[in-house]
């Protein structure tokens, strides 16, 4: 998990004599990195979630100390360690008001520290942090791919506090705008959030990207814990140009049972892009839970072809649209009335072209082959789906 600032700055009142002056309700707030500044003007290079140190050096006097803070905050740094001495000779309390109002957390270090000690320090311990979460997501996305892997990762995970018999539930999460899979760059410009949601829970969890999807491994999470982070995830990644789809797995029991898991959370959100959703939970399938099961696309296209293929070569030799017309008058369980109105055309044009629809697929419609069309037409919009995202690997 990201590091908090609280873990960077561990033991650092015992080695470097750091103390906290104010806004200790940040401290749990999660840091990308470490810079030393300035200027009174915060540079725009800073991303947020950055802890910054100064010394006050191109300053005279400690009143712009007020203004900085507050520019910080707004630039979305995550704590400011300034350096007593003969620059800065003390905070204002107007500072130290601000901080503690708006959770931002101000610390102190002596003259003595030097800065590059500390900041090579907390740089070193980021980095391995870093590190550490990468072999872990590494782990999982081998666990995922094949359950047979835990042999190989088993001493991994669990030395990273990841229980071997603990409950696991998996979160899939794909991102789009205008079609467009944007997972990935939504990720890099929301990470730190994303972390500082996961952090609320007690047990540590693993956010990596796998297969064009946010995957989130959650530990020991409790179903409202599950859905608060899927609902404050919508909110910090949504827009009027973005469309959010999530899928929920069961809560499996063990390491082992983590691939499995993945596969439900993947499934719930394809049927969440399917049906234009923001959240589906993989209990919610129904008989979809059949057609996710099946590891051969191959049956699953011939299956497709049987039901449908015919309709297809012909609306394509004559530029049709008796499959479209189909589905509609399925989706509307057989209402001639209702396809006419859905589509603007007169009730009598859907009765001639679903007279040349059965003749040209050699059924009558019985309910027997209605159910076999719908599920064809189902699986061919999961095909699709698979189809797509392999072309944006």
């Amino acid at each position: 998990m990201a590091i908090s600032l609280s873990q960077l700055c561990e033991n650092a009142e015992k080695s470097y004599s750091m103390r906290l002056v104010a806004g200790a309700g940040g401290m749990e707030n999660t840091v990308r990195w470490v810079h030393i500044v300035e200027d009174s003007e915060v540079p725009d290079f800073l991303h947020g979630n950055e802890l910054i140190f100064t010394t006050g050096i191109a300053h005279v006097g400690i009143e712009w100390l007020k203004d900085f803070v507050i520019s910080l905050k707004a630039k979305g740094a995550v704590g400011l360690v300034v350096n007593i001495g003969p620059h800065i000779s003390s905070v204002p309390p107007a500072v130290i008001v601000f901080c503690e109002q708006n959770d931002f957390p101000l610390l102190t270090i002596p003259w003595t520290t030097r800065i590059v000690d500390i900041s090579y320090e907390f740089c070193r311990r980021i980095i391995g942090n870093e590190n550490r979460e990468g072999s872990i997501a590494d782990a999982f996305r081998a666990l995922i791919k094949d359950s047979s892997s835990l042999k190989t990762y088993r001493e991994l995970l669990t030395r990273s506090a990841f229980g071997e018999k603990s409950n696991y539930t998996i979160i899939s999460i794909s991102v789009t705008s205008n079609g467009t899979n944007i997972t990935r760059s939504a990720l890099q410009s929301m990470d730190m959030r994303i972390w500082r949601m996961i952090k609320h829970s007690n047990f540590h969890s693993s956010l990596f990207m796998h297969n064009g999807s946010i995957i989130a491994v959650r530990q020991n999470c409790t179903d409202e814990e599950i859905i608060q982070f899927c609902t404050e995830f919508e909110k910090v990644s949504g827009g009027s140009d973005r469309s959010v789809h999530i899928g929920i797995s069961y809560t499996v029991k063990g390491l082992s049972e983590v691939s499995e898991a993945f596969l439900q959370a993947d499934a719930a959100m394809l049927m969440s892009m399917l049906n234009n959703k923001t959240l589906t939970h993989y209990k919610e399938l129904g008989i979809m839970k059949l057609v996710f099961a099946v590891k051969n696309k191959n049956v699953l296209r011939e299956f497709v072809r049987e039901n449908l293929g015919t309709l297809h070569r012909f609306d394509i030799e004559r530029n049709a649209d008796y499959c479209d017309t189909l589905r509609l008058y399925l989706t509307h369980s057989g209402s001639v009335n209702e396809v006419a109105e859905t589509t603007g055309v007169h009730r009598n044009t859907i009765n001639i072209k679903m007279r040349a629809i059965k003749e040209i697929i050699g059924s009558e419609l019985d309910d027997s082959d209605k159910s076999s069309l719908i599920l064809a037409f189902l699986i061919e919009d999961v095909l699709n789906l698979y189809d797509k995202r392999s072309e944006n690997k």
